[in-house]
């Protein structure tokens, strides 16, 4: 990727529009050069719009550097930002994260957006902590809120409470398998 295909994707990522935002995130999936670390951790943290930050916390999955995991729990952990962030902060941490990032997505469980709960139940889920069993075992009984386009909360846990019993061993060894250390 040349320099200028990076300033063209980052332009695009801040933009007014949520298709291009999210057609730039999807492009940084296909190529997820380091030299976008700063430029998407700036547009997570200082985006004009939700969807701008949004579209950087989804594309930051595929670029796996210990800041971006940081930056990425900071805003999974900032309530004044708006849940959507939150939540896709959350799912991407699912992929990539360190061993802090587990505690961060634990605290998620009892945050007041349901986004966000869904979100940290589904990268719980797929980190296979078994931590988390009980806060989404609460979750199961309890939280009826629905996320738009998917389906509860508590079905989302009880789901994510299946795959930490069929997946634990698998995703397990010596700590997470999609942790980086640091």
């Amino acid at each position: 990727m040349t320099d200028d295909q990076v300033r063209q994707l980052v332009t695009r990522l801040k933009g007014r529009s949520q298709t291009d935002a999210f057609e730039a995130a999807k492009a940084i999936w296909d190529d997820s050069d380091n030299r976008l670390e700063r430029p998407l951790i700036l547009v997570l943290m200082e985006g004009r719009r939700p969807f701008n930050r949004t579209a950087a916390a989804y594309a930051m999955q595929m670029l796996t550097t210990p800041r971006t995991i940081v930056a990425l729990e900071r805003v999974v952990k900032n309530k004044s930002e708006h849940p959507r962030v939150r939540g896709q902060a959350a799912e991407s941490l699912a992929h990539y994260h360190r061993e802090k990032s587990h505690d961060v997505l634990l605290r998620g469980l009892a945050d007041p957006s349901k986004d966000v709960r869904f979100w940290c139940a589904y990268a719980l889920g797929e980190m296979a902590e078994k931590r988390a069993l009980p806060a989404l075992k609460l979750l199961v009984t309890k939280d009826t809120r629905v996320i738009k386009g998917f389906h509860s909360v508590g079905k989302e846990a009880a789901d994510m409470i299946k795959c930490i019993a069929d997946n634990a061993a698998h995703r397990r060894k010596n700590g997470c398998v999609f942790c980086i250390r640091g």
